[in-house]
């Protein structure tokens, strides 16, 4: 019994002896508060309950009460079951565990079955926390649902039910702060780690400066860290009691090399490292056309003022595939996506290699093009796009909180080249 309840003994039975790199957290702690008798998740009289409340039609049932019953039989599949339950949803709060394995070579294509079985759990824990917040049940319910998009996505990409691996960790996410779904969009708060920006007095225009040290192209876009010395150039940010010195960002998503000086006599912080901002999550389904857009974000600003009053937010923050700064390149200027990037101020990061996950819903890190699918009109205009171009980076933007309130397109953008022409760059 002892050696069954090893980690390494669990991970080689199920053929992913690399999960985890071989030591996953918390192991042993879990394996000592295992039950001796059935965990609640694999109790079938529940099921049906957990599987209704996030979302997931009945025809499930049937597919998840004959996972439930193999994990049951299964010694090193209920120990699997066990820790990845054990570490998310009970009290207290135990992180995200990163890097769970897809299980295909033990479980072939019911693989999602099996996060979809424990997923189910994230209803009553989620209910739970926010009923200690004093969310409404409405609230909790909209959240929940995400569980059954990830399904959807499952069903898109493989054809069949489940969750993938790397979006059921993600559910531990929702318990780290206060995270919670509002009509279209999700939104989280939490600490800014993004690029710094000012506000001049006399306007209120808004400028960016790229953090200091990135590497960038000479188009303006960042290159990886570790991309070979003699390629593009380096950024500098220098901050002192007088002002601010660095390389101003262009609301459409590029690096300007022409260094600027901001004074502090007319330049003030309006968004800096460290700061309380809204963190904006997309879920899958639904569109971005500009009424949901709008309706989103005015249910965050009241919800978060009601039940957050001592955390005000700075900005509305966000990091996906779709800020890359050329996407406008390739799709048409109507496109619901480019009015929602005139709408904020983009900032280019460093290449997410795998941020294209989203659109194929598979690794595209290292993919040949040629490899990908070409299902829909978007994924065969990447498709192009990567075969003829290179990489993609994704990108990152900032919308102030004082412009959530009066939402219009070019905010940032309609006052960039008066600054360009005042700043001399």
């Amino acid at each position: 019994m002892e050696e069954m309840n090893s980690s390494r003994w669990v991970l080689e039975s199920l053929m992913e002896p690399g999960a985890f790199g071989g030591k996953p957290e918390h192991w042993e702690e879990a394996m000592a508060a295992l039950p001796a008798g059935l965990p609640p998740f694999l109790d079938p009289a529940a099921l049906p309950g957990r599987r209704a409340a996030v979302g997931l039609p009945s025809a499930r049932d049937s597919v998840l009460l004959e996972m439930a019953e193999r994990v049951a039989k299964d010694p090193a599949l209920l120990r699997y079951a066990w820790y990845l339950y054990w570490f998310m949803f009970p009290v207290p709060v135990r992180g995200v565990p990163w890097g769970a394995p897809s299980l295909e070579k033990r479980l072939g294509r019911q693989s999602g079955l099996f996060y979809e079985l424990i997923a189910l759990e994230f209803f009553p824990r989620l209910a739970l926390w926010h009923r200690k917040a004093g969310y409404p049940e409405s609230v909790t319910v909209e959240t929940a649902r995400q569980v059954a998009l990830f399904d959807d996505n499952h069903m898109r990409g493989e054809g069949v039910p489940g969750v993938y691996p790397r979006q059921f960790v993600w559910l531990a996410v929702y318990f780290e702060n206060p995270y919670v779904r509002l009509g279209r969009f999700e939104f989280a708060l939490t600490t800014h780690y993004g690029a710094n920006a000012w506000k001049r007095l006399r306007d209120g225009r808004v400028l960016a400066l790229a953090d200091d040290g990135l590497r960038v192209a000479e188009d303006g876009l960042c290159l990886p860290a570790d991309a070979p010395a003699q390629e593009g150039w380096s950024t500098r940010l220098e901050e002192q009691e007088d002002g601010a010195r660095g390389y101003p960002v262009d609301p459409a998503g590029h690096v300007i090399r022409k260094k600027v000086y901001l004074d502090a006599r007319e330049w003030v912080p309006c968004l800096r490292k460290g700061d309380q901002v809204l963190d904006l999550h997309i879920p899958a389904g639904g569109g971005m056309g500009w009424e949901a857009v709008t309706a989103s974000f005015a249910q965050a600003l009241e919800f978060f003022a009601r039940h957050h009053s001592d955390k005000p937010f700075q900005a509305l923050v966000c990091r996906t595939w779709f800020l890359d700064g050329r996407l406008c390149q390739i799709l048409p200027p109507g496109a619901n996506i480019l009015q929602f990037q005139r709408m904020v101020y983009l900032v280019p990061i460093p290449p997410d290699r795998g941020g294209l996950w989203f659109v194929f819903l598979r690794d595209t890190s290292n993919a040949d093009p040629d490899t990908l699918p070409c299902d829909t009109a978007l994924q065969k205009t990447l498709v192009e796009f990567l075969r003829t171009r290179g990489g993609w980076n994704g990108g990152a933007m900032f919308l102030l909180k004082e412009h959530m309130k009066s939402l219009r397109e070019d905010v940032y953008r309609e006052g960039f080249p008066a600054l360009r022409a005042d700043l001399g760059f």
